[in-house]
């Protein structure tokens, strides 16, 4: 790419991008999905729930821009399963993928967990089709914990990972 990828945390003015983004997302891959209230989810409240994050050590929105557009997010949100874990996300606008955008925001994520989060460990769910998420994963520390099936925005079940990186 010519010019730099920039990672920024999502402030509460990114939130319309963010929207439009995930948007595009959802409809890119059946690899990523969002809850089920996204779809009446409005700019104001989502910069409501981005200054909440902010506030917060144990939630992160990670954006890759690229010529002053969001390509990519991360997220790190806390479990309610277990409070010492965040659970990671990540997805890349699909004309980005294999250009490195997952490992810098992985790579960040995990800084962020070790130096700066009061969590104690990494989790995520990746469908098993998704070879090179597992690889890079795997090269970051993650383990696989267990597979289990997971269902996507389109209804359709998929054979997933569930993996853990311990901070």
């Amino acid at each position: 790419m010519d010019d730099e990828i920039s990672l920024e945390i999502a402030e509460p003015d990114d939130a319309a991008k963010v929207l439009s983004l995930l948007r595009l997302l959802r409809v890119e891959t059946e690899m990523f999905s969002v809850s089920a209230d996204f779809e009446r989810l409005t700019v104001d409240q989502e910069k409501h729930n981005l200054a909440q994050i902010n506030d917060t050590t144990d939630n992160l929105v990670l954006l890759a821009w690229y010529h002053a557009e969001p390509i990519g997010i991360a997220t790190v949100a806390k479990t309610t399963a277990d409070i010492s874990a965040g659970e990671v996300g990540i997805a890349i606008e699909k004309k980005y993928w294999h250009q490195g955008v997952g490992t810098f925001m992985m790579d960040e994520i995990l800084n962020w967990g070790v130096n700066f989060s009061s969590l104690k460990k990494l989790v995520l769910t990746v469908v098993s089709e998704n070879k090179n998420a597992i690889k890079l994963y795997q090269k970051m520390g993650f383990t696989t914990i267990k597979t289990i099936k997971v269902k996507n925005d389109h209804d359709k079940i998929l054979p997933a990972l569930l993996m853990e990186y311990k901070i």
